[in-house]
Formats: C-alpha cells, structure tokens, sequence
C-alpha cells in the first residue's frame, strides 16, 4: 500500500516542457518517459518533491499477447528504474480501444483478435503480464497503472474487449489512476468522485485520480473554465481517494492556467 504523510498533488509532466513547474506547488510530478534523459531527471531532482515515471505499455499497432510486445515493455520498465523513481506508471496497459470516443456502452476501435491474441481471454493476458511486471519491479519502485474510467457492468467491453478488468488488475498493483476526464466521456463533474469509490472498493488498493485542465481533443473550444477545474479537484480529493493529479502541464502552460494549479495546491497546504 502506498504510504502517505500528505494529500498527492500532482500533475503529468513532459521531460521537455518543464517551464515554471518549480511554481506549480505540486508535491509530486509523474514525468513521461519519452524525451526523459539523466540532464532532464537531475533537474527534477533538485525540486525535492516525488518524483514518478510514466511508461507507455502498448501503442495502438501493439498487441499485448505478443511476446515482442511484452518484452518491450520490460526494457521500458528495466530502463526507468535506473532513475529510481517513488513509482512507475503503465499507461496503455490493455487492448487498444479508443474508450475516450465512447458512444453509450460501446468502444470504437476496439483491438481486432490477432495471430497473437486468438482463442485467448484478454483479462487472463494482462494479469498475467501485470504479475510479471511486479515480479521485475521487486518492490524498488511502488507500480500503478491508468485506469479507463468505466465499470464494468455498465461498459462490458472494457472487459470483454479492452482487457482491463479492475477487479484483477487492480489488485495486482500498487496503486491505480483513473484518467477522468469527465468532459470528454460526457459525464458529469460528480462522476469524479462516484468513480473514484467504486474503483477503490474494486481494487481496495490506493487511488489517485487524473484530471483535465482543458477541453479535449484539441480541436475542441476549451470550455474548462476556472470554475469547472475547482469543482473537479473539489471532487477528485474526496474520500477515499489519496489526490488528485492534473493532465497535463503541456495543457496549463498552453491555456496559461498556471495561477489556478498554484491556488489550488496552495490552498490545500
């Protein structure tokens, strides 16, 4: 169980867009691993806050029955624990399926059955995997992973097409971060917090969830004014979650929301 002395306040980072972080008051950072180098990781360093890595599991050509596939993963994961990281982060940890275009139950986009993933049951694969990646860890770094923000019985094809079971997943790692980007999914703000105690009863480990700080995708009109980004931190450092970390410091930089991160840490120390 992750350990906690304060409330995570967090926001995913890019290595190459790292401009005023050091103001954000954030107390702790999820850095993408892409871009991410030894120069980049010493200045993150110096901010003396905790500091994790993101580990991109499967792109969209990227089966995760394919023993090539999982084996990348592992040198991704072998690779970013020489920076010893409080906790590494698997996104993408499941079968492509485009969930953020989510129309009613259904996932469009949904992995077709392939050579490598034929005949098998997909939360049986990934559990696997997720035992594996454990195991490889042995405890050096805490392990989460990002959760599509469904449940089970309302969206089957989490399951039945992603893969992503949280009953199973979920409680093979540490922690979980549901990316709740409640604007995109066409829920409401409260949807934050309702999600986050059923995910937590779920996994009955750890929660953390990930928000938005912008309308999404980017040809939208941003609509996610101050007063939606209060109420979704209100919600998303309810009880029981541990949180709340904001998606993405490229995004806060871009819409020059820098102040209101700032406010809403500060007002929670």
């Amino acid at each position: 169980m992750l350990k906690l002395l304060h409330m995570v306040e967090s926001i995913f980072v890019s290595p190459n867009h790292l401009e005023g972080i050091e103001d954000s008051g954030a107390n702790h950072l999820i850095v993408v691993n892409d871009g991410l180098n030894q120069t980049a990781w010493d200045i993150l360093k110096e901010l003396n806050i905790d500091l994790a890595i993101s580990v991109n599991a499967y792109g969209p050509d990227g089966c995760p029955a394919n023993p090539q596939a999982k084996e990348k993963l592992f040198q991704k994961i072998q690779a970013v624990l020489e920076f010893q990281p409080k906790e590494i982060w698997i996104d993408h940890f499941r079968f492509d399926g485009h969930w953020e275009a989510i129309e009613g139950n259904k996932i469009p986009g949904i992995h077709s059955p392939c050579e490598f993933c034929e005949g098998k049951t997909r939360v049986a694969v990934l559990e696997e995997t997720a035992h594996e990646v454990v195991n490889l860890v042995q405890g050096r770094a805490q392990v989460g992973y990002f959760a599509v923000p469904f449940k089970s019985e309302e969206v089957p094809e989490l399951i039945t097409g992603l893969g992503q079971d949280h009953s199973v997943v979920g409680r093979i790692f540490d922690l979980s971060s549901p990316m709740l980007y409640q604007q995109m999914i066409k829920k409401p703000v409260s949807y934050i917090s309702e999600y986050v105690m059923w995910l937590s009863g779920t996994t009955h480990r750890p929660v953390l969830p990930i928000i938005q700080v912008k309308s999404m995708p980017d040809d939208l009109e941003d609509t996610i004014t101050e007063d939606v980004i209060v109420s979704e931190f209100q919600e998303a450092i309810r009880d029981p979650s541990i949180g709340v970390c904001f998606f993405w410091w490229v995004h806060v930089l871009e819409k020059n929301k820098q102040g209101i991160i700032k406010k809403l840490f500060s007002s929670n120390n």
